[in-house]
């Protein structure tokens, strides 16, 4: 009798310790693991996934040709805590075949602007390229 009484009271011990731990980890999950920037230049400039493929476009020989921003406008603001707020593609371009080829490889780059309306701060969503070559 002992044992089943002392054995339910450390079940119960650890599930009410267990229960009080959880809300701390669900709160930490509301927190974003990824840098936050103070605009969408920012996010661009210092991203790191699109830090790392720019760094291989310019590697492999590509050149940026234009970079344009594409903010998103929502008729009413969206209620969820973390929302994409804007796009950018950027265009990278090389030559192939020499001087005189008409062959150019173009590598797109489109890279999502994520807002998180709580912390008040822009996030690098996913980020995206496209290779095509033009003859």
């Amino acid at each position: 009798m002992k044992n089943a009484l002392l054995v339910s009271l450390l079940s119960l011990a650890s599930t009410s310790a267990l229960a009080n731990v959880t809300p701390a980890t669900a709160s930490a999950e509301q927190i974003p693991e990824r840098p936050g920037y103070s605009s969408v230049n920012e996010v661009i400039e210092y991203g790191r996934q699109y830090q790392e493929i720019k760094g291989q476009l310019l590697e492999a020989g590509y050149q940026l040709q234009a970079c344009n921003q594409h903010v998103i406008n929502y008729f009413v603001q969206p209620a969820s805590p973390v929302y994409l707020y804007a796009q950018a593609e950027c265009t990278y371009s090389r030559s192939v075949g020499g001087d005189y080829s008409l062959e150019t490889d173009y590598a797109m780059v489109k890279i999502d602007v994520d807002y998180h309306q709580f912390n008040q701060l822009f996030h690098e969503g996913a980020v995206n390229v496209n290779y095509v070559t033009v003859y």
